[in-house]
């Protein structure tokens, strides 16, 4: 009977304890889902920022020290990466529609631990055809290095792989072309 007591007391025990990490497990479950759905809203508001030109905010997406890395060269830093932008895209005003062209990201893997994250997608960049209707110019797939900096998920690195025309976003940027003159992968501005 002392060791049916003795195995009732252990088991009760387990059951507290378990019960008793419950909370933290779910708290932290619920984080890092919270982490994820965060993650992919930056990487969303890229494109949807990039397409209304809205290089202010779009600039605002990467950490202090975050690189952007494309065909107008590697620029670190939120200023330098607006600057970039207004230098090789030109100005647009605030109320500005773009009727021209759009970002579409698609299947987004985030894995987050802590403040520190990854993950990667696809992208399609459609432009409009002669007809006015949309066309698929280009296809990749995106490589994101994220940090969390001051409460808010902001982009470290992007590395951008072109798939369709192909361009290995490894490689360092091929010369620049003359303005006005887009690279593969330049329209998306990866």
């Amino acid at each position: 009977m002392r060791h049916v007591l003795s195995i009732a007391a252990i088991g009760l025990m387990l059951s507290a304890c378990a019960a008793s990490d419950v909370p933290d497990e779910l708290a932290r479950e619920v984080q890092e889902l919270q982490d994820e759905k965060e993650i992919r809203e930056v990487l969303v508001e890229y494109g949807e920022f990039l397409d209304a030109r809205d290089y202010a905010s779009y600039a605002s997406l990467f950490a202090s020290d975050g690189v952007w890395s494309g065909g107008f060269g590697t620029y670190t830093g939120p200023a330098a990466i607006e600057a970039m932008l207004q230098e090789n895209m030109g100005a647009y005003p605030v109320d500005y529609v773009n009727k021209e062209n759009f970002h579409l990201n698609t299947t987004m893997v985030v894995d987050a631990e802590g403040d520190r994250a990854t993950a990667r997608s696809r992208y399609l960049f459609f432009t409009a055809s002669e007809e006015d209707r949309p066309v698929i110019a280009l296809a990749g797939r995106y490589e994101d290095e994220l940090v969390r900096e001051n409460g808010e998920w902001k982009i470290l690195t992007r590395k951008s792989h072109g798939v369709i025309p192909y361009r290995d976003g490894n490689a360092p940027p091929p010369e620049q072309a003359p303005a006005g003159v887009p690279q593969a992968g330049e329209g998306d501005s990866d």
